[in-house]
């Protein structure tokens, strides 16, 4: 993931998609980012455990980069949840590979609520998922790199552009592209944590069924 400029502007971004995809890609990635963004904010939460494991990889790295700043969290649980979407909405259509529970150090066995509710899961867990999303994407990811870069570059300006622009709290170079591309890929790969679990997110009830359920 190799250093871009903090501000990751609409100008910028898309010079750099006209630059590495042809008009039909430009075309099919946005239709890529508007089906992630929707799934997104169709959720409710991740499964049990990977909004656990979620919230412990968000922390442990706010914590390592000394992010710090009011907001920044939230916005790196953002595009952990973009990230998880996107695996939703590429998986089937562009045949993207699937992992086995051994790549997680699990047996076909394990139990999705048991990890999720079992203090020693973070321990457990958290280093493969790092090392999957860091190490070995290509395992999980397999559509051209500049694909994958132009997803991230569109989800870093929508970040950026809710908060951190000129009136929110946070800077440019606090949600920086490579934060960004970074918690996306973590998110990545908690849905291929879940998808070998048989686990799913928590969806919103729409508002007929929850006036129902009142």
């Amino acid at each position: 993931m190799a250093d871009k400029p903090d501000r990751q502007s609409w100008r910028m971004t898309r010079r750099e998609l006209r630059k590495s995809l042809s008009r039909r890609g430009r075309k099919w990635l946005d239709e890529v980012w508007k089906e992630t963004a929707r799934t997104a904010s169709e959720f409710d939460g991740l499964s049990p455990l990977t909004t656990m494991l979620g919230g412990r990889l968000v922390e442990t790295f706010a914590v390592r980069e000394h992010a710090d700043a009011e907001g920044i969290q939230q916005a790196l649980r953002v595009a952990v949840v973009y990230g998880y979407a996107a695996r939703m909405v590429l998986v089937d259509p562009t045949d993207q590979p699937s992992l086995k529970p051994s790549a997680f150090h699990l047996n076909a066995q394990s139990d999705v609520e048991r990890l999720a509710n079992d203090a020693s899961t973070p321990k457990r867990l958290l280093d493969p998922v790092r090392s999957i999303a860091l190490d070995k994407f290509d395992s999980v990811m397999t559509l051209p790199p500049e694909v994958w870069s132009g997803l991230a570059a569109t989800a870093t300006q929508k970040l950026q552009r809710r908060f951190a622009s000129d009136d929110k709290k946070l800077t440019w170079r606090e949600l920086g592209r490579p934060r960004v591309e970074k918690m996306l890929r973590y998110g990545y790969v908690l849905r291929c944590l879940d998808e070998t679990l048989d686990a799913e997110p928590k969806f919103r009830q729409p508002e007929s069924d929850a006036e129902l359920a009142l």
